[in-house]
């Protein structure tokens, strides 16, 4: 289903339980970590054709970054929990989300790197 968020909006909290999965049509989405001391640390930003909340298919199933639109942004909603279920009864469907699931996590690694890389030169 289509769901839209305004600018300041949180779409996903970081240690929420993760059922939900968005592919982002149009706006931009923080992608973010909580750190110790240094509270919300961007990550990376998303835009449209980019999709957001992987970890409902991963144990134990908690949300590993927090994300809030940046703009107006509308996307699309999927329920984790059934997605989980069809790639289940659908190993070819699994093996190509897995696929993605991996380029998309490598990015994100990437980015968290890059960010902290940043930071530690910063200070």
């Amino acid at each position: 289903m289509e769901m839209q968020f305004e600018t300041g909006q949180s779409i996903l909290q970081e240690g929420s339980p993760a059922n939900r999965f968005y592919l982002i049509l149009e706006g931009k989405v923080a992608l973010e970590s909580e750190l110790e001391r240094r509270g919300q640390i961007p990550v990376k930003t998303l835009g449209p054709g980019d999709d957001l909340g992987w970890s409902w298919l991963f144990p134990p199933y908690s949300l590993h970054f927090s994300a809030r639109a940046l703009e107006p942004t509308r996307t699309i909603f999927f329920y984790g929990t059934r997605l989980r279920e069809q790639c289940e009864a659908d190993h070819e469907l699994g093996y190509q989300l897995m696929k993605r699931i991996a380029e998309v996590l490598i990015q994100h690694l990437q980015a968290m790197q890059q960010r902290l890389n940043k930071q530690a030169s910063n200070s």
